[in-house]
Formats: C-alpha cells, sequence, structure tokens
C-alpha cells in the first residue's frame, strides 16, 4: 500500500510538472498584459521569418526541403507560443494564391493560413498579429494576376483587417491582423504598404531607408536588418547588433519609426542546413542582447528562423520568443496619453512632422498668385469652410514623412492650425519648426513671423517672442506657393522649459506675481510670497489677512514683497510640485469685465500704501492680472488693507482738532484733512479721533 501510495505521489507529480511546463509555453495571450494606448511600434514582437516554409509539397518536396526549410512548426503551432509576426511569400498558382519559398513550394495555400489568423485572434481577442507578405516571383514567373487574386484573398477577412497608421495603438489593434505588402496589388488596399527596401545590406545606414504608409497615404520610416547572405557570421551579429541598438534608443520616442530585426540568415549559399546553423548562432545572440540590459528598448518584429523550437534542437527559437516577450516590460514605452517631446527634451505643444501627424484646416488655390481670402490669417477667420487636412503633406516620392498627397503646380495652399497653451509663455522658450517646399510665409495669431522663397531640405527654426502668444487659444496661418518639382509642408512648435521665473518689485511695498506655468520657489530668494486666506471685516479697517507660501503652484496668484528693495528678480522653478489652499487671490486667465459694485478689487499703491481697490461696475480686468472676487460676500469697503493679523494698519493720525464753530475735523486714514462740510465718499475717516465708517 506504502508502495502504491509513493507511485501514485509520483505520478501526481510528473503530471503536475507536465501541466506547469504546458502553461510555461502557451504564450496564447501575452498581449493582454500589455497598455491599450501603447503604440505597436514601440513593441518588441517575436516573428517568423519565411513562415511556412516547414513542410514542401510535390515530387519535388525533399529537394525544397533540404535547400529552404527554414521552420519546423507550422503557423499554427507558432500562434500558442507567442510568434506574432509572420513573413509570407504567395505566389500564384492556377486561381489562388500559393505559399513559397523562392522556386520551392510549400505545403500551404495563403487563404487558409489567413483564416487560421483570423481564428486565432477569434479565439483570443486580446491579440493581434502582423502579417508581412511579398510576392515570390521565382514561383510563378512574376505573374500579372497576383494582384487582382491578393485583393480577392484579403477582402475575404477584410473583417479581421486593420489599417496601417504609424500611431497605431495596442488597444486598437487588438483581435485584428495588420497585413502589409511589399507589393502594389488592386485597389482597395487593406493594411499598408511597405516601399523603399534596400535588399541584404549590412551597413546599418542603408537599412534605415524604408517606408511604409497606410490607406491615408501616410508614410513613415521603416527601418529593416535583412542582412541575409554573408560570408562571415560576424557580420550578421554585427548588423543585429547594429539595428537592436538603433531601435533601443526609440525607447519612449515620438518618431513612430517601424523597426525590423531579422535573425534569420545563411553563410554560404542557401541551405535548410545554412539556415539551421544560422539559427543556432543568432537567435542564441539575440537572446544574450536582450538579456544583457544594455538595450532597454523596443526590438521591434524579430523575424527568425525555428521560430518556437525548443532549446534541445540548438535552434532556441522558443527561448528567444520568450525572452523577446518578456522584454516588452523592461522599457518605457511611449503612448498616446504622453506628451510629444523632441530629442532635446523640448515639449512639442504642435507636434512637427519626422514621423508625427496633425490636423489643419487647408484651402487650395490654381496659380501664384499669393493672395488668399479676406483675412483669412487672422484669428478670427471663419475656416468652417475650409476642408480639414491631416499634414505632413507631399508630392508622391517624396523621401521625408508625410500624410496627405500635393500633387500638381503653379498652385497655392493655405493652412489653419489652432495650438493651446495653458500658461502664460514668458518663462519658456518657444520656437516654431518649419519644412517647405516651395515658398512660404507664417503668421501667428495675425501677425507675420517668418517668409522664405524657395525650398528646403530640412527643417526651418525661427524664435518666437513670447508677447505675440496667447494664454489658450493660438492660431497659425501658412501659406506655400508650388512653383514646380516636389512639393512639402510641415511645421510644428517646441516649447523649451525655462528654470526661472521673473519677479518685479515695485514702489508701494506689494506686488501680485502669478506663476507662469511652472511651480516656482521663493524659499532662499529674498522674495517673500504671500496667499490671501480671508477677507476680515470686524475692524475699522478691513483687510486681507496674508499668509506666507515658499512654493507657488503654476497658474496661481500671490502677493510679493522683497527684503531688497524695489528691482526685478529671477526666482527659481520648483523641484517638486506643491499644492495651495486657502489662496483666495485669484488670476486673470483672460480679460473679463467686472460684474457689480464691491465685487472685483485689484491692487492699488499710493506711495508707502498697498491697498485693494473695488474696481467699478463694467471695468475690465487684464488678462494676467491677480484680483480678489468678493462677490457675495456683502463687503462694500473702499479700501481692503494688507496684513497678517491686523496690527500694522495704517494710521497716521496723532492728534484732532477741532473747527472754531464747534465742527468736527474730519481726516481720512492717510491723515488728510477733509472738508468740514460736504459728501464725503463711502470709506473710513477719523472723526473727532475715532475711527468711523461712513
Amino acid at each position: 500500500m506504502t508502495n502504491m501510495k509513493k507511485l501514485l505521489s509520483s505520478l501526481t507529480l510528473l503530471a503536475m510538472s507536465l501541466v506547469a511546463m504546458a502553461q510555461d509555453n502557451d504564450n496564447s495571450r501575452w498581449m493582454s498584459n500589455l497598455d491599450d494606448d501603447a503604440f505597436v511600434c514601440q513593441l518588441s514582437i517575436p516573428g517568423a521569418h519565411d513562415a511556412c516554409a516547414s513542410s514542401f509539397s510535390g515530387i519535388l518536396s525533399p529537394i525544397y526541403k533540404s535547400l529552404a526549410q527554414t521552420q519546423s512548426k507550422s503557423v499554427q503551432d507558432m500562434l500558442p507560443s507567442g510568434v506574432r509576426a509572420f513573413d509570407l511569400r504567395p505566389c500564384v498558382s492556377g486561381n489562388k494564391l500559393h505559399i513559397n519559398h523562392g522556386a520551392a513550394t510549400t505545403s500551404y495555400d495563403f487563404d487558409p493560413i489567413m483564416q487560421q489568423l483570423c481564428s486565432f485572434v477569434d479565439a483570443n481577442p486580446t491579440e493581434f498579429c502582423i502579417v508581412i507578405i511579398r510576392h515570390e516571383t521565382e514561383g510563378d514567373g512574376n505573374s500579372p494576376k497576383f494582384g487582382d487574386l491578393l485583393q480577392n484573398s484579403l477582402s475575404g477577412v477584410k473583417d479581421h483587417l486593420i489599417d496601417f497608421r504609424p500611431n497605431l495603438t495596442v488597444g486598437e489593434a487588438r483581435g485584428k491582423i495588420l497585413v502589409l505588402s511589399r507589393d502594389a496589388y488592386t485597389a482597395p488596399v487593406y493594411g499598408g504598404r511597405i516601399v523603399d527596401l534596400r535588399d541584404n545590406r549590412s551597413d546599418i545606414n542603408e537599412m534605415l531607408g524604408g517606408h511604409c504608409y497606410g490607406n491615408g497615404t501616410y508614410k513613415c520610416a521603416w527601418w529593416v536588418q535583412d542582412c541575409y547572405e554573408f560570408s562571415d557570421i560576424g557580420v550578421k551579429k554585427q548588423a543585429i547588433l547594429n539595428m537592436l541598438s538603433r531601435s533601443s534608443a526609440l525607447e519612449r520616442s515620438y518618431g513612430y519609426t517601424w523597426a525590423v530585426n531579422h535573425t534569420s540568415g545563411y553563410k554560404g549559399s542557401a541551405s535548410a542546413s545554412a539556415y539551421q546553423d544560422n539559427a543556432k548562432t543568432c537567435n542564441i545572440y539575440m537572446q544574450q542582447l536582450l538579456a544583457s540590459g544594455k538595450y532597454n528598448g523596443p526590438a521591434g518584429l524579430v523575424l527568425m528562423d525555428y521560430a518556437a523550437d525548443g532549446d534541445d534542437s540548438g535552434y532556441c527559437g522558443l527561448s528567444l520568443t520568450k525572452t523577446i516577450i518578456n522584454h516588452n516590460f523592461k522599457y518605457t514605452m511611449s503612448n498616446r496619453g504622453d506628451s510629444i517631446r523632441d530629442g532635446n527634451g523640448g515639449l512639442f505643444v504642435a507636434p512637427k512632422g519626422s514621423d508625427m501627424m496633425w490636423e489643419g484646416k487647408f484651402y487650395r488655390k490654381e496659380g501664384t498668385d499669393m493672395t488668399g481670402p479676406s483675412g483669412w490669417y487672422k484669428t478670427d477667420f471663419d475656416d468652417s469652410g475650409w476642408e480639414t487636412k491631416r499634414f505632413p503633406i507631399a508630392s508622391e516620392g517624396t523621401d521625408a514623412p508625410y500624410y496627405s498627397r500635393w500633387d500638381g503646380t503653379n498652385n497655392v495652399i493655405f493652412i489653419r492650425r489652432e495650438f493651446y497653451i495653458d500658461h502664460d509663455a514668458t518663462i519658456d522658450t518657444f520656437r516654431l519648426y518649419a519644412r517647405h517646399d516651395d515658398d512660404y510665409k507664417v503668421y501667428l495669431n495675425g501677425s507675420q513671423i517668418d517668409s522664405e522663397n524657395g525650398w528646403i531640405g530640412n527643417y526651418r527654426t525661427v524664435s518666437i517672442q513670447s508677447s505675440k502668444l496667447n494664454v489658450g487659444r493660438n492660431v497659425l496661418a501658412i501659406q506655400v506657393k508650388q512653383i514646380s518639382g516636389g512639393a512639402y509642408f510641415d511645421c510644428g512648435i517646441s516649447r523649451v522649459d525655462g528654470t526661472s521665473a521673473t519677479v518685479k518689485i515695485t514702489s508701494g511695498g506689494w506686488n501680485i506675481f502669478i506663476a507662469p506655468g511652472h511651480d516656482i520657489d521663493f524659499t532662499d530668494s529674498g522674495i517673500k510670497a504671500y496667499k490671501v486666506t480671508e477677507i476680515v471685516c470686524d475692524s475699522l479697517l478691513p483687510y486681507a489677512r496674508i499668509e506666507e507660501a515658499d512654493i507657488v503652484p503654476s497658474g496661481q496668484a500671490v502677493l510679493v514683497s522683497s527684503e531688497k528693495g524695489m528691482g526685478t528678480f529671477r526666482v527659481p522653478v520648483a523641484k517638486t510640485t506643491a499644492r495651495m489652499e486657502d489662496n483666495i487671490l485669484k488670476a486673470a486667465a483672460t480679460s473679463f469685465k467686472a460684474v457689480g459694485e464691491n465685487a472685483i478689487y485689484c491692487l492699488a499703491n499710493q506711495d508707502t500704501i498697498s491697498y485693494f481697490y473695488p474696481v467699478a461696475d463694467g471695468t475690465t480686468v487684464a488678462k494676467n492680472r491677480g484680483y480678489l472676487d468678493l462677490n457675495g460676500m456683502g463687503v462694500t469697503a473702499e479700501r481692503i488693507y494688507i496684513s497678517q493679523d491686523g496690527s500694522d494698519l495704517p494710521n497716521a493720525i496723532t492728534t484732532i482738532a477741532r473747527g472754531t464753530d464747534g465742527a468736527d475735523y474730519i481726516y481720512n486714514v492717510s491723515g488728510q484733512r477733509m472738508k468740514a462740510q460736504g459728501q464725503y465718499p463711502h470709506g473710513i475717516y477719523i472723526i473727532n479721533g475715532k475711527k468711523m465708517l461712513r
């Protein structure tokens, strides 16, 4: 009985071990752990080169296998292991598409493979697949039927397909298949097109010239390392390393550049043994690079031979697949919710090109007359009748990234583009980036800020005076004249954060400061900042009670004074964020008109006395001015003084004289004697030696 228990226990442990191993190798839903807002181009995705070259058909199948085999697993078997990118090479076979590797005929037709992928994403809706298609012309003599057959095949699964966009997100791609063709085919095009690839290059600079675009014609950078034929394995390893170094540098990048890094290839002549030898070296090499911790950024699509093959085979495709999957969680991806920054840390309040998209209002006029609709460049111009277009815009064949096509000669385009700034611009540096072909002119909020004739092949940089920028809405208005040759336009505005703010101290003792877009640290600056916590009206002189604040949050208004006297001072940006509660002093984000009497109070300085006074009903309070909104508080004072506890309120009268006629002499709180008779404005007066409110 004891032996039976031991046997059952051993069998149970063995079964548990087998289940654990099966679960460990099941990566059917690894994408479920990815952030929906992450960009697909920021991922590391395991893939299979010549994904169907695992089995061959026909009388020559043994020869094909010895020459062209690159996989041992079928596509259907690779999917649960985590492989999500598939290199498929269809060619024409009768009235259908068959998959080849060169002239070698595999055992698979194109349509059933696509159906397998559709079934997989249906069963695993957190996942998506990427299919890269190349017409294998060696298999059909470059048949002209290819385009029609491919379009027909893809139309049959179109509900599972998603259009390519450079900034496609994980959430948008889930449950779908992204098809990218390296060849033109009959419209409509599904997914996207890959163009401008350079074949079998080992020089990294020659691997970066490709592009990809979708139905919107937006063209972004598509980098490919596919050095597949070499005499020295060291050349291949160096190519893998160079591409990984480049793609890893795209971490948290907003260039929306896509990268493909092939570990596949062969040394010497193409043969199954050459592919196998390379896989045994390069699959392990890529694993080692990713495990080193030196390349924590996107690896892109990693297309390997013998994907999903275990380590016991020596190919290490399965362990490389797992390593690539796990690599996604070792670096920070940019996502749709992040701010867009350039390589120097500058924030793009209006993203420029370099693979970034933007929308603007668009009006086209034939001819070279640069005159646009009346007032088209002004902020209040009604552009609701203009077309909305995505930019950058370019003529076909332009090397730079673009979204929309611009064809023809002798025409002018007019563009209006809005952007918003949520704070006073004086603390930061703003620059316009513009790339134009041909002549261009640009206005900001109705004022011209730049123009240039001719075309430029890179971005022109123009500094923007902060006085030309508004808190809130800003409008760029651009005209570009196309004369001949290529056409292109793109622009954007970058903000470089400032390190300190300007604080002005004038006569009167108090000024108002509004933190411009950053938290400001007054600690040890020699400048004192105070918030207003309440209005005290239970004394003869109403006053605003103040409390000192060390760090002033962005957009908050505070009272400031200086131990250094009058002058202009620089106070540093705070390194930590801050909150300010109970501050009733407000900052006017935009100009507004005061409504009601004794509702809005603004600061005034008279000699050495500072106080808040009520502005008249209908008075305009300027943008970026500090004020007290006392509407509904029942305050009727002509002046509200400033104090921490009321002990230092002004009173310059020490001796009160009486008139010879027996009437009281009346003084205001500044010590000025008033007429003995007459009407006085409401306020506080000294009558018979006592403060009285009249």
